[in-house]
């Protein structure tokens, strides 16, 4: 494939990704993507990041979808760490099944010889990883700099999608409750030391300051930290 025909396929992919109306739909479209624009791809994945796990969630082949599972069980393998080092992970299987006995004995009984895992990132984070699979060569740098490419795809239907958007802010949300719940337990726990009282009792003392004040109750706590705080420094 020429640097034009590349250029070609990759804005007809985005072109069909901004079509897409479903995230399954879109990385179906980028793993398929992968196996006509990437030397010796013969299978493809993506895997997601949901809770801090990675879960496979869309494959072209068996195969593929075989060795993504393996690696969850095994909790190692180049998807895992492409995960977590979030560097790009390019692995000739080749002499490897002492160093790697596991998945590369497995790989190597799938006829599987190559992989290389990409991550998708968004900032300082992986979204995801686009997992590729040879059966026939090894990857090269032309085939790591389209997969780049593509993962920059995966980072794009993803973070763009609405059920990506939703989890966002589900989290988030959870992040500002623990936050919160921080801050009136540390709070409840100066006035319990300062004014010799019980945690009921301190309790009391943050609603019926929030209701004088016209403020929350997680105000009230804040501004009971930074008050001491600053008397400390």
């Amino acid at each position: 494939m020429t640097r034009e025909d590349l250029l070609t396929s990759m804005a007809q992919l985005a072109d069909v990704l901004q079509a897409q109306r479903t995230l399954g739909g879109a990385l179906a479209n980028i793993a398929e993507a992968a196996t006509t624009s990437v030397p010796n791809c013969d299978a493809a994945s993506v895997a997601l990041s949901i809770n801090g796990r990675p879960t496979t969630a869309s494959a072209t082949a068996r195969v593929a979808l075989e060795l993504d599972l393996m690696q969850y069980d095994l909790h190692d393998g180049p998807c895992l760490t492409t995960f977590r080092t979030m560097e790009t992970m390019r692995l000739d299987l080749v002499g490897l099944e002492e160093q790697i006995p596991h998945f590369a004995v497995a790989a190597r009984q799938l006829g599987v010889t190559s992989v290389l895992s990409t991550p998708a990132l968004w900032g300082d984070e992986v979204v995801a990883t686009l997992n590729l699979y040879s059966r026939g060569g090894v990857f090269g740098e032309t085939a790591e700099s389209i997969a780049a490419v593509l993962a920059t795809q995966v980072t794009i239907a993803i973070t763009r999608s609405p059920e990506f958007v939703a989890a966002r802010d589900l989290v988030e949300q959870a992040q500002r409750d623990a936050d919160d719940t921080a801050d009136i337990s540390v709070a409840t726990g100066m006035l319990m030391e300062n004014q010799a009282c019980t945690s009921e009792q301190a309790a009391g003392l943050l609603r019926r300051a929030a209701a004088d004040d016209q403020r929350s109750i997680v105000q009230i706590a804040q501004r009971i930290i930074a008050e001491h705080s600053s008397r400390y420094r």
